[in-house]
């Protein structure tokens, strides 16, 4: 028996998930599950243990005052400022200070240069196929034959597309 009294004597487990969507579409403010067997849902586990996700966008059933203030500070609406949001902005501010923000904050910020880098070079790219096509355009209603169009193309973005890319974008116009 002593692993049976060892099992009831377990404290409660908590997930808590703080979503800034609803994750199952019913508007709740707070949805919490308890553990069963898939094998037979009426088992329970009984220990109080939860899962419970906590909608920002809730707008059904009731949370307690320092919660809601909570949902509003995530979706950057006001707050009362009460103690328990103080305690949270407090921990924030905080946080803000240390090392591993700072190096949070930097790599986020060369993550989003070299996204802005990389979109900037499709964009040229993009930029460059329409000029590629145009210049087919201009020299075909001049009358130039693919053989010397493909000339000229290699001349003008030889150093930016092969030989073969040229080719399929004669191809295509």
């Amino acid at each position: 028996m002593r692993r049976r009294q060892e099992y009831e004597e377990l404290h409660a487990a908590y997930v808590i998930f703080i979503l800034p969507f609803d994750p199952k579409g019913k508007g709740l403010k707070r949805y919490s599950f308890v553990y069963t067997a898939k094998e037979d849902p009426s088992v329970e586990l009984n220990d109080g243990s939860e899962i419970i996700y906590l909608n920002t966008k809730g707008t059904k059933g009731k949370v307690k005052p320092g919660l809601d203030d909570l949902y509003r500070l995530i979706e950057g609406k006001p707050t009362s400022n009460g103690k328990f949001i103080s305690r949270v902005k407090e921990t924030m501010n905080n946080y803000r200070r240390t090392e591993e923000w700072r190096k949070h904050v930097m790599n986020t910020e060369e993550v989003a240069e070299a996204a802005k880098q990389l979109g900037m070079e499709e964009g040229k790219k993009e930029g460059l196929i329409t000029g590629v096509q145009n210049l087919i355009s201009v020299l075909r209603d001049y009358g130039e034959d693919n053989q010397n169009i493909l000339q000229q193309l290699k001349q003008k973005y030889g150093n930016t597309f092969s030989d073969k890319q040229l080719e399929d974008f004669l191809k295509q116009s």
